[in-house]
């Protein structure tokens, strides 16, 4: 398993780095937006949405990640396309053709849930690269997140002993949660130092501290959505790693805090 993950890192870590440094920032738009279109299939897999109904809502998912990671910073059109989106989530589901609508308001949540929850987060992080120093916050993101995930994994494995969430995901534990925001401190310094610009490093410290607690709930909410559908893995197309959203969920939640974070220290 570990050999897996280690060869897979290997093979895709020069396609990552490589749509990060792409001059051209909608290369690693374009990127994130791929990652997010598998995201949402596994997603609505997960949830058990009939398939022309998972079809409308992986469209319906694109299209807003697409509309976020594209469109200029204007709030009154991103507040227009969220009304439409819910609007859309509606209208399918109400002219559908359908033998019962029993069920039909869980299945519009789940939609909603799906487009708001992968495309709004996930969107951040393609978001990030048009930010100043946006090289430095993608990076550090990454990090920040993957190494936290690591290091929580093999002090778990350690030390474990005090479960975190024990209902929701029995081999998380507190030593490993510790574990892991060592991995966070160590990923935001070393992008600090090697790719240094004028954020005070005790800033950049408060940083950690929400991240650090912000991955591990990205990771807790996708076991609680699996957990609730009865599903082990959200698929099996990274080897080693499980499927896209296993991958990215918690870089999910930490995309927004890094996001607005850099917005505000700007």
């Amino acid at each position: 398993m570990l050999f897996k993950r280690i060869v897979t890192v290997l093979i895709g870590a020069p396609f990552v780095i490589g749509a990060i440094f792409a001059p051209m920032t909608w290369v690693f738009k374009v990127f994130v937006l791929l990652c997010l279109f598998l995201a949402f299939i596994e997603f609505f897999n997960i949830v058990s949405l009939k398939k022309a109904d998972r079809a409308f809502a992986v469209g319906l998912s694109v299209a807003h990640a697409a509309f976020l990671l594209f469109c200029p910073e204007n709030g009154r059109w991103q507040l227009f396309e969220l009304c439409a989106v819910l609007f859309l989530s509606f209208g399918y589901f109400c002219v559908s053709p359908k033998e019962s609508s029993e069920g039909t308001a869980q299945k519009i949540a789940l939609t909603a849930l799906g487009v708001l929850y992968i495309g709004t987060f996930g969107a951040m992080i393609g978001l990030l690269r048009d930010r100043e120093y946006g090289i430095f916050w993608v990076f550090a993101l990454l990090a920040m997140t993957w190494l936290n995930d690591t290091f929580a994994y093999f002090f778990g494995h350690k030390f474990g002993r005090r479960k975190l969430a024990p209902k929701i995901s029995p081999g998380k534990t507190v030593e490993g949660f510790l574990g892991g925001y060592l991995g966070t401190l160590t990923g935001f310094l070393v992008f600090w130092f090697l790719l240094r610009n004028d954020l005070a490093l005790w800033k950049g410290l408060v940083l950690t501290v929400a991240v650090g607690i912000a991955g591990p709930l990205g990771d807790l909410s996708e076991s609680l959505v699996k957990r609730s559908f009865h599903v082990k893995d959200s698929g099996n197309i990274i080897p080693g790693h499980g499927g896209m959203l296993d991958r990215i969920d918690a870089l999910l939640f930490t995309a927004p805090v890094v996001y607005f974070f850099a917005a505000f220290m700007r």
